[in-house]
């Protein structure tokens, strides 16, 4: 195992950052350096939120052979993450039904984007075993490769500095939102955890990568002077200073579907083509956001 550590040296190092942090932020950010590296089949990695003797959250390699589609027999290589503890934690993602051998309920975590909110609006699951990256081979005539999981490398690009939301409680029954940035190399076969960060305020909102509160974060929108609402399939932005501001929009996996350079006071962004649900619309202008969950309809 590569530039990685032990689970006692971690927590050492974790109380010192997580006390200076407490004290300046009300976001409290691990650095995890080194990088945790899970780069072979039964390496294994977690951490431990609210200092009860359990991890909140853990992260696997596994290779493993087991039933498949048509009672085939098939080769397993995935990179899994789950969340432990208590029933009430979770990472944001959804679920993917199939049907093949008795059936089988996949549960699939978003990469999100850098500053996608993290918050009650995503849903957030609690399974042990939620696929990151999974590559499923079944030799029999004729082979067959299958591939799942949202931080899987579908064009063969590695998937770097992407984000896991997640939601935790602690034994007070305080909820709280973070994330963990994370990079998936090596064709899906390779981990690496980079730092994770919560939110101290319970259930306070929280962007990903930031480090700054949520209360920071509010200032920062109203700064800009902005308004972003959604009729029909139209999203209406107004920001007086639209000099360097771009309109970003995502949907709800954290993907982003749409950008562009503001060029006026006023501008409308046509969604006719795409489909009824829920966006988050962002304005960016330098370090400075403004974040607008809409509907279309």
């Amino acid at each position: 195992m590569k530039n990685k550590f032990s689970l006692l040296q971690y927590s050492v190092s974790a109380a010192a950052v997580l006390s200076t942090a407490v004290a300046f932020s009300q976001v409290v950010y691990t650095d995890v350096d080194p990088d945790v590296l899970l780069d072979e089949a039964g390496e294994s990695w977690g951490f431990d939120l609210d200092a009860d003797g359990l991890n909140d959250f853990n992260f696997f390699n596994k290779s493993f052979t087991t039933t498949v589609w048509n009672g085939a027999q098939g080769e397993i290589s995935a990179i899994f993450a789950g969340a432990f503890d208590t029933l009430v934690n979770g990472l944001a993602g959804y679920t993917a039904y199939y049907s093949g051998y008795g059936g089988s309920t996949y549960f699939r975590p978003h990469a999100l984007p850098e500053n996608m909110l993290i918050n009650q609006y995503l849903n957030f699951y609690n399974a042990n075993y939620q696929t990151i990256a999974m590559i499923v081979y079944e030799p029999d005539f004729p082979p067959t490769t299958i591939r799942r999981g949202n931080w899987y490398p579908w064009y063969g690009e590695d998937i770097t500095n992407h984000f896991l939301g997640f939601r935790f409680t602690d034994e007070e029954a305080v909820q709280r939102y973070g994330w963990i940035r994370c990079s998936v190399i090596d064709s899906g076969r390779t981990l690496i955890i980079h730092d994770y960060a919560y939110e101290l305020q319970p259930d306070y909102p929280i962007l990903a990568g930031d480090t700054i509160s949520y209360v920071n974060i509010n200032e920062q929108e109203n700064t800009l002077n902005a308004s972003v609402h959604s009729f029909g399939k139209s999203i209406y932005m107004h920001i007086k200073d639209f000099n360097n501001t771009q309109a970003v929009i995502y949907d709800v996996t954290g993907k982003e579907i749409f950008r562009k350079e503001l060029e006026d006071t006023y501008s409308t962004i046509d969604m006719s083509n795409y489909s009824t649900g829920m966006y988050l619309a962002t304005l960016k202008q330098g370090d400075k956001f403004y974040h607008k969950k809409i509907h279309i309809n």
